[in-house]
C-alpha cells in the first residue's frame, strides 16, 4: 500500500498541473484510454482471464470508484494539492466505520491507532475554525465513494486476479464515460498528452498496488498505510506550486 500511495500522489501532481483547462469526465476518460493498452498486455503477457468472475461486485467498484475520481479530481483542480490529499485520507476512517457491515472485517488496534493519527493530522492541517469550501465537501464525498470502492475490491479479491479487476474496472470506466466524453471531445495539447500519459500510468500502477495489497491483508490495516500519500503531497506542492498547508 506504500507504494499504491506513492503512485496515486504522483498522479495528483499530475492531475494538478492539468488544472481546469480539460472537462473532468474527459480527463477521466483519457485516464483510462490510455492505461487500457498497457493493462491489456500485461493480462496476455501473464495468462489471466479477460472479464472477472464477479460481475456485479466489478459494477458497484465501478460505480463507487467513478465518484471517487470525480470528488477528488474536482478538489484536485480547485484545491492546494497537499489539502485536497489530506481530505483524501479521511478514506481510512470512512472505511473502518463501513468495513464491518459491508464486508464483515474489524479494524485491529494498530490500524484505529494509525487512522486516529491520520485524522488527527487532517484536523490539525485543514484548522476547523476556517469556513470549508464547496471543493473541500466534493474532496469529502470522493472520500466515502473511495472507501466503498476499496471494500469492493477486497470483495473481488476472493474470487478473481488483482490484474483482471484492474482491467475491468478501467475498462469500464472508459466506456460510461466515453459516451458522454466523445461528442465533446476537446483535444488536448501536446504538453496536456504528457501530463495525461503520467495520470495513466500512476494511477495503473497504483490500482494494481493497491489491489494485490488488500489480496494480503484486511481492509482497515491496509488502508491506514495510505497516509504515507500526505508527505509525498505535501513535498510536491511545495516544491512545485509553492504551496503551504
Amino acid at each position: 500500500m506504500l507504494m499504491a500511495s506513492a503512485c496515486f500522489a504522483t498522479m495528483s501532481a499530475f492531475i494538478k498541473g492539468l488544472g481546469q483547462d480539460l472537462p473532468l469526465s474527459e480527463l477521466i476518460f483519457l485516464r483510462c484510454l490510455l492505461a487500457l493498452p498497457v493493462l491489456l498486455l500485461f493480462i496476455k503477457l501473464r495468462g489471466r482471464p479477460y472479464v472477472v468472475k464477479a460481475r456485479k461486485l466489478i459494477i458497484y467498484r465501478t460505480l463507487f470508484g467513478m465518484t471517487a475520481m470525480f470528488g477528488f479530481f474536482y478538489g484536485l483542480t480547485h484545491m492546494p494539492l497537499a489539502e485536497c490529499i489530506f481530505l483524501g485520507r479521511t478514506q481510512p476512517l470512512l472505511l473502518a466505520l463501513f468495513s464491518p457491515f459491508v464486508i464483515g472485517e474489524k479494524a485491529p488496534l494498530s490500524a484505529w491507532v494509525a487512522i486516529a493519527t491520520g485524522v488527527g493530522g487532517v484536523a490539525l492541517i485543514m484548522q476547523p475554525d476556517v469556513s470549508w469550501s464547496y471543493a473541500a465537501w466534493i474532496a469529502m464525498a470522493g472520500a466515502a465513494a473511495a472507501a466503498m470502492a476499496h471494500l469492493m475490491v477486497r470483495r473481488l479479491n476472493a474470487t478473481d486476479y488483482p490484474l483482471t479487476i484492474v482491467f475491468n474496472f478501467t475498462g469500464l470506466v472508459c466506456l460510461l464515460t466515453g459516451l458522454w466524453v466523445i461528442p465533446r471531445f476537446i483535444m488536448p495539447m501536446p504538453f496536456q498528452w504528457f501530463l495525461l500519459i503520467g495520470v495513466a500510468l500512476f494511477a495503473s500502477l497504483g490500482q494494481l498496488f493497491m489491489t494485490l495489497a488488500y489480496q494480503r491483508d484486511c481492509a482497515p490495516a491496509v488502508a491506514s498505510a495510505s497516509y504515507a500519500s500526505v508527505l509525498l503531497a505535501l513535498l510536491y506542492g511545495y516544491f512545485i506550486w509553492g504551496e503551504l498547508p
